[in-house]
């Protein structure tokens, strides 16, 4: 048997107290070092097809859904490039297919202070679950403490009729005052914010 030193109880609680202290500051250090790091979908640059702009327009008829696109953090949605406001607003920067466009929303951050901005089925609405901003279809402000409309990537339509959404050109989202389309709520909140 081999025998050491005696452990006093000062000695124990002082290397205790220094694992514990020790261990929090290597988490601490350890989950720094993550914001170094680009996290998926963060590596869009650049201009990316995201498939046959019809076949998209299709779905978002068919379903009323947002079509989301995960790896660069926007949602798929149509305007009506035939609706004098909305050519305006959205008519040099967004694709345009006949007579539907196509435009690609910033979606994975709200403008107030950053929260993932999801979809409601229900009001039709984009709804900011932690301050409670609320966005039309299009992304324009309706209510809330945001700033604007939430920001959109430029997108077109190439010659083969794929649609292209540059995340290189990130557009900041319209003024509050910006309202090329009037939607009203058409069911319940999804959030209580």
């Amino acid at each position: 048997m081999v025998s050491g030193p005696a452990v006093t109880r000062r000695s124990f609680l002082r290397y205790s107290l220094g694992g514990a202290v020790g261990t929090g500051l290597g988490g601490f250090a350890l989950g720094s070092l993550g914001f170094l790091y680009p996290r998926p979908g963060d590596e869009l640059t650049g201009p990316h097809a995201l498939g046959a702009a019809a076949d998209l327009v299709s779905e978002l008829v068919a379903t009323r859904i947002p079509i989301r696109v995960p790896a660069g953090g926007v949602s798929l949605v149509l305007w009506d490039p035939t609706r004098e406001a909305q050519a305006a607003t959205y008519g040099r920067d967004h694709a345009v297919l006949g007579d539907v466009g196509l435009m690609a929303l910033y979606t994975q951050r709200c403008v107030h202070l950053g929260c993932a901005v999801p979809w409601c089925q229900t009001s039709q609405w984009w709804e900011c679950p932690c301050h409670g901003s609320r966005y039309n279809r299009l992304g324009e402000w309706v209510r809330g403490p945001a700033p604007r409309g939430l920001d959109r990537y430029a997108s077109s339509i190439d010659d083969a009729g794929t649609l292209i959404v540059d995340f290189g050109d990130l557009r900041t989202g319209p003024a509050r005052t910006a309202r090329s389309l009037e939607q009203p709520q058409e069911g319940p909140n999804c959030t209580d914010a």
